[in-house]
């Protein structure tokens, strides 16, 4: 906004006089534009006006601005800088605890008495400011240049139109994703923020995650990924009502802000359904199975929080918990139900967990069905409440969504495992293996061997006892990745690679063949049918059957029946785990295990 000085009775603008104010306005907009700069001036004096009644001032009236103009004034103790050409002069201030740099370069008239100024105010900046410099010196020189032709210059102040609008138009640009043509996600946190500062109305906060998004692009490839991402953009733009701010955070993950009316509980349910009809007749043209099923989570402005980050946060956890619920659904916050979802909340009490020592281990044995040896234990993690109550990992499913929580996490079972296996197990002097789960935060730190084989070397336990079990969602990715390199230097070390539930994740058969795997681990979901039906049964022969020809040993999970063993042998499955043989063991009845179970 161009702001004048206060009138004085003897100063009179001319019809010219206002046509090159129009000019300069327009020429300190796109300064400001271009640099980024939150506050301008331009002085132009002459030997009939004087410093005091300066021809034309353009400020506005902030503190900024006023710290500005008088810097103008002020005699120039400072030199010039290196650039050359004009001279500028900076400095620095500091406005209500914000550091601004200020340059102002001198503007030379039309006429020797003819003097001014072009000055920009800048955030102090961490890096680019001599580009600000020059850009503001290009910008003098077509003020002195507007100045001194003002009278017929109507080609330079087309010039400076067209810089103004070239340069809304490459801010725009910045703040879309080129992909879906959304805002991204800092343009999104941007406005968002502003919104709920200036809108007292009631207001909905979304977060929108494709399912399986990783599956589709590795099933059909990237390029059709793009055209996916890009149909469900267009999408939310038609379901969600006019005046919400829709943007991609992040890879298959979307953000809304949308207006919505007082007790707005049923409208934003039904919203929130209609939105997932759109995606899913949208996506339904693309001649693709199991396209546009999508999971969503809603928070309410103000009922759930007032800010960015507090909305955001709640709408995460009721996305989480709708992904919890079987995914493809769509929930709003509810604080009693969704806080084990809340990262912020379980990352602080998990924290304080950790330092009581609330965070432990326990073992469920592994057996051989064939004699009822007892071959080792997978480590299990559980989370000890003051109350005694133990908490099993989906009861604190925020804690593995965040990388630093994860790793913690891995890294507090395994050293408490490792040294409760030195004083209870190691003595018997039997060879019983040790099996950990790890995630995909885990892996993907390079780190993660040496990490391992620190708690190795601090307990004295035997790499050759060790095995690594991963998830079939873990391995979804390419051969020589990260996740890929951390699993070979753990069987170059000596573990065993296990590949947990499997059957019930979504990776590609080609995994089986291409990645470091020793051992199958089938899902309890198969393991149940095998006394359904034929069909089930010849669906877990086939598992089997297909891991034996591809030299993995097989451990079939959640036995709890003696019908289940029998169907195991049959199937030539040696290997079990479930409570038919023991309920995960607490460190205290470690000791007392058995070391073979009687088997019908």
């Amino acid at each position: 906004m161009t702001v004048p000085l206060p009138p004085d009775g003897t100063f009179e603008t001319d019809a010219a006089t206002k046509a090159l104010e129009l000019r300069m306005a327009a020429l300190r907009d796109a300064a400001l534009a271009a640099t980024s700069a939150c506050a301008g001036l331009i002085l132009l004096t002459t030997a009939e006006n004087g410093p005091g009644h300066p021809l034309i001032a353009l400020s506005a009236d902030g503190p900024v601005d006023r710290a500005l103009r008088d810097f103008c004034f002020a005699k120039d103790e400072t030199g010039t800088d290196q650039t050359g050409a004009p001279p500028c002069k900076t400095g620095q201030i500091t406005v209500e605890g914000v550091d601004y740099h200020l340059m102002a370069l001198p503007l030379a008239g039309p006429t020797a008495a003819a003097r001014g100024w072009f000055a920009l105010a800048i955030e102090a900046p961490s890096n680019g400011l001599q580009q600000i410099i020059e850009t503001c010196s290009h910008f003098a020189r077509v003020a002195e240049l507007t100045w001194d032709t003002h009278d017929g210059m109507e080609n330079l102040a087309y010039e400076v139109v067209t810089l103004s609008s070239r340069a809304a138009r490459l801010q725009r640009i910045a703040e879309i994703d080129p992909l879906t043509q959304l805002e991204n996600s800092a343009s999104f946190e941007d406005k968002v923020r502003r919104h709920l500062e200036d809108t007292p109305s009631e207001m909905a906060f979304v977060v929108l995650d494709i399912d399986h998004f990783k599956l589709i692009n590795d099933l059909y490839g990237h390029q059709f990924g793009d055209i996916y991402l890009k149909t469900i953009a267009r999408s939310l733009r038609t379901a969600f009502p006019e005046g919400s701010i829709i943007g991609r955070l992040g890879g298959d993950e979307f953000g809304v802000l949308t207006p919505v009316p007082a007790a707005s509980r049923p409208y934003l349910e039904g919203l929130l359904t209609r939105c997932r009809s759109s995606i899913q007749r949208a996506t339904a043209l693309q001649g693709k199975p199991d396209l546009g099923k999508v999971s969503i989570g809603a928070s309410q402005f103000p009922d759930h929080g007032t800010d960015y980050a507090v909305l955001y946060e709640h709408a995460d956890a009721a996305l989480y918990a709708a992904k919890a619920s079987g995914r493809s659904v769509s929930a709003v916050f509810e604080p009693h139900h969704h806080a084990r979802y809340n990262g912020t909340e379980f990352g602080n009490r998990f924290h304080a967990a950790v330092e009581r020592g609330d965070i432990r281990p326990y073992f469920q044995p592994q057996v051989d069905v064939t004699d009822g040896k007892c071959l080792g234990f997978e480590i299990l993690a559980r989370w000890r409440r003051k109350s005694g109550h133990l908490l099993e990992p989906g009861d604190f499913a925020a804690i593995f969504r965040d990388h630093a929580l994860a790793e913690k996490m891995t890294r507090t079972v395994m050293h408490s495992a490792f040294r409760i296996y030195a004083r209870t197990i190691a003595p018997t002097g039997l060879p019983l293996r040790l099996a950990l789960n790890v995630t995909f935060f885990d892996l993907m730190n390079p780190e993660f061997a040496f990490e391992v084989q620190q708690a190795v070397a601090d307990t004295g336990f035997d790499w050759s006892l060790l095995t690594i079990e991963v998830t079939e969602q873990t391995m979804l990715g390419e051969p020589n990745g990260q996740v890929f390199r951390s699993l070979n230097e753990l069987r170059r070390r000596g573990a065993r690679v296990a590949l947990d539930d499997f059957g019930t994740g979504y990776g590609g058969l080609r995994h089986l063949a291409a990645w470091p795997i020793d051992a199958i681990k089938i899902d309890k979901y198969f393991v149940d049918g095998l006394t359904s039906g034929p069909r089930d049964r010849a669906v877990f022969e086939a598992l089997t059957g297909m891991c034996h020809r591809l030299g993995y040993s097989v451990v079939a999970e959640g036995i709890e029946t003696s019908q289940q063993i029998a169907a195991l042998r049959k199937h030539g499955c040696r290997f079990a785990q479930g409570y038919y043989f023991d309920r995960p063991l607490a460190e205290d009845e470690l000791g007392s295990f058995r070391p073979r179970y009687d088997l019908p």
